[in-house]
């Protein structure tokens, strides 16, 4: 069935000089904190060099806040994505039960620092290229929701890994 609608020119207005581009999905090793396991994800536009210092800057700055108490661990699993896109963002998935907690981070400077909140009903959380992350850990944690959710099954999890060019159709 055809809806009619008639405003479509005023929808979706992205500008014509904004491209969206392919991006690559490389998993990394796993980072173990206090109170958290997590998987591990660079993402970088298709032939972008890694940025292994960036890498470990973020991945320090997870180990310190957690020791300062500053992250709400509850021995959980979870992921990180740290996704290069004109800056460094870094996206904390935390599974609780069936609901996703995330953290949002990002690189000001020479430091990781707490995505500040913006004003108003709606903020930006994930683009396309790091939803298909997400969506991947989705299937993978409802498989782990409908085992016995025992050591076998936490391993499958975590081995369980999104790879590939991401944000395309």
């Amino acid at each position: 069935m055809t809806k009619a609608i008639t405003e479509l020119s005023e929808l979706a207005d992205i500008p014509a000089e904004w491209v969206h581009v392919e991006k690559r999905i490389h998993p990394g090793d796993d980072l173990r904190l206090p109170g958290a396991y997590l998987k591990w994800y660079d993402i970088r536009e298709v032939g972008e060099p890694a940025a292994p210092a960036i890498s470990e800057q973020a991945r320090q700055y997870l180990r310190d806040q957690a020791e300062a108490g500053e992250l709400e661990f509850r021995n959980e699993l979870g992921y990180a994505m740290l996704h290069h896109d004109g800056g460094y963002y870094l996206i904390v998935g935390l599974w609780r039960k069936d609901e996703l907690w995330t953290g949002i981070f990002f690189l000001d400077g020479d430091e990781f620092k707490r995505y500040p909140a913006k004003p108003g009903a709606f903020r930006a959380t994930q683009n396309v290229v790091e939803l298909d992350a997400t969506a991947h850990e989705r299937r993978a944690w409802a498989r782990f929701l409908r085992t016995d959710r025992d050591d076998a099954a936490k391993r499958a999890y975590i081995e369980d890994y999104c790879t590939g060019v991401v944000g395309v159709p």
